[in-house]
């Protein structure tokens, strides 16, 4: 069963003629018998917690005022202090009567950001609480210890089935809670490092899922020290009007242990579509479009969109994986659409007039060429246009014709091999050509050969970069993530994973300011400087 607690709220009701108030924290007590406390005045009163909002210990505190500075303290079995936190809280407004759930040991609960210009009109979804990006929410997961300690020693072993765990999420003024939901260790690459991705599914048979999302995942960032990356390509893709899943940044505890620093991302899936693609309408999967998802997790192979013959035995299904059938498919043939998608693109010829209007009518150009602007300005050597990867393509009903979805944004700005992104764009396209069985016709094609598409991609390229995608308009917003996670990331450096398998890049809080700044060990640009390059060195390219 799911349900909602708004403990804020409740508590504004009950005590308001008092004129009390509720104090509010998450954390975790060393001990089973220990607990948290509120200290105001040097009084300490202690908090409670239930089975239901745990790791969020609440007190309405008689005769409080809410002027009146307090700290939250853990408690041993005894009740007795044994940590506090070194600064004092003060409540936003005196007339408020409950605190936020807090975080112990965290000084800010909510930030705020410098506004990224809106430089395309917008067509993120609604705004949901899982996507929050203002606070820092808490998810608590409870598995059987010993099957989630196999599971975690044993990373690589992709065809592991999902266990069992509880799920409970606390932002500021919700509890959500769900009793069962399915996880699973998550990604592919970075199933290669002590620091796991994971994957959460939510029972939709028992109408469980996380507001109106049945699967999320939980990136770990696990090569990347800043943890700002991906979340700042999400905000680029957002202010250039392209379709793109959204993200918050989540702490991970698994059986009252801390797990680590994750990004909260939604997973491509149907309820995916109906949210960013048809305004939420409750449509059912077979009144939805074909979804395919590309990936080069096959040695040798990309998804390049490299037309190779017209039935679906001729692609392998690991590169080239249906996602929603749709209704111009059949289950024998789940490729049929996409493979004649593939044979136009095959069979066009770039140099003929017209292009625009040609694929406008059956791929959203708009989108693609945002997508590929963002990939090239970011130095995506991962996505779709170097590698033939971590991309969707879906074909909408209503619009029939294909819109192109980019994913997973890790391996951004300057996160990868420079020597092949750090180029002209004009040489990044043509580089392909030169792999051999390795062309990327949808890029080659129509963003290098033709000339009216390449005129669009070009406008979109030097808008973006002189709108958003600089150091005046990004480093404001660079550096507020910096202060607000800090304290998030120095944690997750700090946690013992020494009995994981894999990979440890060595992170430290030294990394983490340095990576943003100038290189690290693995990454030869900072974020800062790369966004500094592309800016400068985009309007050259440009004037040619």
């Amino acid at each position: 069963m799911r349900f909602i607690i708004i403990p804020g709220l409740l508590a504004l009701v009950a005590s308001s003629a008092l004129a009390d108030v509720v104090y509010n924290v998450v954390g975790y007590p060393d001990t089973e018998k220990g607990a948290f406390g509120v200290m105001i005045n040097n009084k300490v009163t202690a908090l409670t917690t239930t089975e239901a909002t745990f790791p969020l210990w609440s007190a309405n505190v008689v005769g409080a005022n809410p002027s009146s500075g307090y700290r939250y303290v853990k408690l041993n079995d005894t009740g007795d202090v044994i940590d506090k936190e070194k600064f004092l809280r003060r409540i936003a407004t005196n007339k408020a009567r409950n605190t936020p759930n807090e975080f112990f040991k965290r000084q800010n609960t909510f930030a705020t950001y410098p506004a990224l210009p809106q430089v395309y009109p917008s067509v993120r979804p609604k705004t949901s609480k899982a996507f929050d990006d203002t606070q820092i929410a808490t998810i608590h997961l409870t598995a059987d210890p010993a099957v989630f300690a196999d599971m975690v020693a044993n990373p690589l072993d992709t065809e592991r089935k999902a266990i069992k765990a509880s799920f409970r999420f606390i932002n500021a003024d919700t509890v959500y809670n769900a009793a069962e939901v399915k996880l699973k260790v998550s990604g592919h690459g970075s199933r290669k490092f002590k620091k796991l991705s994971l994957r959460v599914k939510f029972d939709e048979d028992k109408n469980e899922t996380f507001f109106d999302r049945p699967i999320i995942k939980l990136r770990s960032s696990s090569s990347e020290p800043t943890f700002i990356r991906e979340k700042l390509y999400i905000d680029n893709l957002n202010a250039i009007g392209a379709r793109t899943t959204q993200a918050a940044w989540v702490r991970v505890y698994v059986n009252n242990k801390p797990f680590g620093f994750h990004l909260l991302v939604e997973d491509i899936e149907t309820p995916f579509l109906r949210g960013t693609f048809h305004d939420g309408a409750a449509l059912k999967d077979k009144e939805l479009g074909s979804l395919y998802q590309m990936g080069s997790h096959v040695i040798g192979q990309e998804g390049t969109m490299i037309y190779t013959g017209p039935l679906t035995a001729n692609y392998n299904p690991e590169v080239y994986s249906n996602k929603n059938l749709g209704s111009a498919n059949t289950k024998e043939e789940p490729m049929a659409q996409f493979i004649a998608f593939m044979k136009d693109l095959q069979e066009y010829d770039p140099t003929l007039a017209n292009g625009l209007k040609f694929w406008n009518s059956r791929l959203d150009v708009n989108q693609f060429l945002k997508s590929m602007v963002m990939e090239y300005l970011t130095g995506a050597w991962d996505g779709s246009w170097w590698k033939g990867n971590n991309y969707f393509m879906y074909f909408h009903p209503t619009e029939a014709r294909w819109t192109f979805i980019p994913t997973d944004f890790d391996s951004t700005f300057s996160d990868g091999n420079l020597a092949d992104v750090a180029v002209p764009y004009k040489q990044f396209a043509a580089s392909r050509l030169r792999r051999q069985g390795k062309d990327h016709p949808l890029v080659s094609k129509l963003i290098f050969k033709n000339k009216e598409i390449n005129k669009e991609f070009e406008k979109i390229l030097g808008t973006t970069v002189k709108q958003v995608f600089n150091p005046t308009v990004m480093n404001p917003r660079i550096a507020a993530y910096e202060k607000f996670i800090e304290a998030e990331a120095a944690w997750d450096f700090s946690l013992d994973r020494s009995k994981n398998p894999g990979k440890d890049p060595k992170y430290t809080i030294d990394t983490f300011h340095k990576s943003l700044t100038g290189p690290v060990t693995g990454i030869t640009y900072g974020v800062k400087p790369w966004i500094s390059y592309r800016a400068t060195d985009v309007p050259k390219q440009l004037k040619k």
